[in-house]
């Protein structure tokens, strides 16, 4: 099956259009100059620029065979008999250069140009009948199935880890050849390496302890399936384009000789030796230790490390190496460490009076700042509708302040999205007037401290009778009267409010938390389910989706607004739209695909509201589509105070 890269619907193989949006399933548009390529070329016909997709290899060669030179190499040049894995090298011969030995095997590495792109993964069907499987039998290890389907045994450390991806690589595809293991992992090469920050840049301390306790957490997990090794190797250690952690590929530990807290603490020890970091720093002294093997639990060093980062945020005066460079610290952003599965670390977490005592999640103890605030909205009309009723607005302000230590960035923003209803005139009128109120009453109303609930319901109160008194002026009765829903955030720093009336939604998305419905529609359906009765039974009834909120068509002693506030703990795309938008299940199906990826710096936000938009016009269209995009990141916060 050939998956659309616009609408992620799956077609045919031999389709040359999707089937649900038209997009073309044989060429792509080069970004630099715009010409059409077909999917298969590395480079653009017409500029040169590069826009093939690339994999990262990983093989895997039993000692015993036939080929166990140091590099190993292919006859032909695809990895696959499908030809679908062009190999991918600057020297005139294929190679894949060994990156680790084992008792049994040898590892090789390379990378290789996807020729079909659009096409699904054998390993992606494998694992999903895996899936399948495992809820029909009720079992919980995976590993026989996935034995007895093929899959190679090196894939099984990165599937057993899914649940840390994208700090793990996913496996895209794997695959037996001649006893030799081949898996896909996402090319990272470009990636910038943490040895090399730590070396050749002055960071401030509260970073770095950041980045080893990740690496700390990282090790018990990969210490119980004796993948520790991948944090020894420096190289392996990466930073993608928002400064958030991970691994480039995973390294087998040697069975005669495992890894240690104590090499990694030499490790770290080496790191701040190269960078010209004080030896007499708490820091370093704690490094010492775990260097020297005195500390040698995992759990005892993490708590150190928090307490070290908590006793951080109290210091006064900041003492930075002076004859390094400083990066610019906006670059530095926060990506949270989940936990790995519990039965798998209980053998490994040691027994000790404070292992139970350190908070599951790895920054608990480092308050957050705002490093970046951006955001986009559009409106459409639809497929359907001759008119548009939906109507948005957005403010953002931010302020840079700079240094020759780091980078400080001051950000709030209001946010607000309306889907007018009484008719053309009525609709967009409302609206449109409920958000100028808003925006108006907020220019007013926030000028220092962040709005309390309060303040809010002032103002959704105030949108509310304004419309009223027009509906009241107009002696407009029944369904003629105007009125509009309204969802609207507004952003300080990492402090964010959220209110709501009507079926328009907000939603969040992070790499942690995933996708999270913050607002719950006001309509008859969900009063029902709140009240108790069975979500299926509640939506049968014809008037489910009628609303039982909105603003404008009764007064305001009949108007209850969801107000609610978040702390912001990890980078978030927040995504405020209309129901034309997220009708039909459209954002719980496709979040990961259609949004998760632009809470990413490096993805532009233009671009993937373009697609968004389209592809809620081809998945729904039957309705006026409005949305706002507001990218937020955030990073552990590293006030410039006595640091060493």
């Amino acid at each position: 099956m050939l998956v659309c890269p616009q609408c992620h619907s799956e077609n045919p193989n031999n389709s040359q259009v999707c089937q649900q949006c038209q997009t073309s399933l044989t060429h792509q548009s080069c970004p630099q100059c715009g010409h059409n390529n077909p999917f298969s070329e590395a480079n653009c016909s017409e500029c040169g620029a590069f826009i093939g997709k690339l994999w990262q290899v990983i093989l895997s060669q039993p000692i015993n065979t036939d080929q166990t030179n140091e590099n190993l190499t292919f006859d032909n040049h695809y990895l696959d008999l499908g030809q679908r894995y062009k190999i991918w090298s600057s020297q005139e011969k294929e190679i894949f250069q060994v990156i680790a030995h084992t008792s049994t095997h040898t590892f090789y590495q390379g990378q290789v140009l996807d020729c079909q792109p659009l096409e699904k993964s054998t390993l992606h069907t494998l694992v999903n009948q895996v899936s399948d499987l495992l809820k029909e039998s009720e079992k919980d290890d995976p590993t026989l199935l996935w034995e007895q389907m093929g899959i190679p045994a090196i894939a099984f450390p990165y599937l057993t880890l899914k649940d840390l991806t994208p700090i793990i690589p996913e496996v895209y595809d794997g695959w037996i050849d001649n006893e030799i293991e081949i898996i896909l992992l996402p090319d990272r090469t470009h990636w910038q390496g943490i040895p090399d920050l730590l070396i050749n840049h002055s960071l401030l301390t509260l970073q770095i302890i950041y980045w080893l306790n990740q690496i700390v957490t990282l090790w018990k997990s990969l210490t119980v399936i004796n993948y520790a090794q991948s944090l020894l190797v420096e190289d392996n250690l990466r930073l993608d384009e928002d400064q958030s952690f991970g691994l480039l590929k995973l390294y087998p530990d040697r069975p005669n000789d495992l890894p240690s807290l104590q090499q990694l603490g030499q490790l770290w020890q080496s790191w701040l030796s190269k960078g010209g970091y004080p030896s007499t720093s708490k820091l370093a002294m704690l490094i010492q230790q775990v260097a020297e093997g005195k500390l040698n639990q995992v759990a005892q060093l993490r708590l150190q490390l928090q307490d070290l980062a908590a006793e951080q945020q109290l210091t006064e005066d900041d003492e930075i190496p002076s004859d390094t460079s400083s990066p610019n610290s906006s670059d530095f952003v926060e990506q949270e460490l989940p936990e790995f599965q519990a039965e798998l670390l209980s053998d490994q977490i040691e027994e000790t009076p404070t292992a139970t005592d350190i908070p599951s999640d790895s920054t608990t103890v480092l308050p957050m700042e705002l490093v970046h605030l951006i955001a986009l909205g559009c409106t459409d009309r639809g497929r359907q509708r001759h008119h548009n009723e939906d109507y948005f607005g957005m403010k953002t302000q931010v302020t840079i302040r700079q240094n020759n230590q780091d980078i400080f960035v001051d950000g709030r923003g209001l946010y607000i999205v309306c889907d007018g209803m009484g008719g053309h005139a009525a609709g967009e009128v409302a609206s449109a007037m409920a958000v100028e109120t808003l925006e108006n009453f907020f220019a007013q109303h926030w000028q220092e401290d962040f709005p309390t609930e309060e303040t809010i319901l002032q103002g959704i109160l105030l949108a509310n009778k304004n419309l009223y008194d027009i509906n009241q002026s107009n002696a407009s009765s029944g369904s003629g009267r105007m009125g509009t829903t309204l969802v609207l955030i507004l952003v300080d720093q990492t402090k964010v409010a959220v209110a709501h009336v009507g079926d328009s939604r907000v939603y969040s998305i992070g790499r942690k938390n995933g996708l999270e419905q913050l607002t719950i529609d006001h309509e008859v359906g969900q009063r029902a389910i709140q009240n108790g009765v069975e979500p299926k039974l509640a939506y049968s009834r014809p008037d489910a989706y009628q609303l039982t909120q909105a603003l404008g068509p009764h007064e305001n002693k009949y108007l209850q607004p969801d107000i609610r506030f978040i702390d912001l703990v990890e980078d978030t795309l927040f995504l405020l739209c209309s129901d034309g938008l997220c009708d039909n299940d459209l954002v719980e199906d496709h979040w990961e695909t259609s949004l998760l990826p632009f809470l990413s710096s490096s993805q532009s936000l233009d671009k993937g509201m373009t697609k968004l938009i389209n592809f809620a016009n081809s998945y729904n269209g039957h309705d006026n589509i409005t949305a706002v995009l507001v990218r937020v990141k955030i990073r552990p916060k590293v006030n410039p105070k006595k640091d060493w």
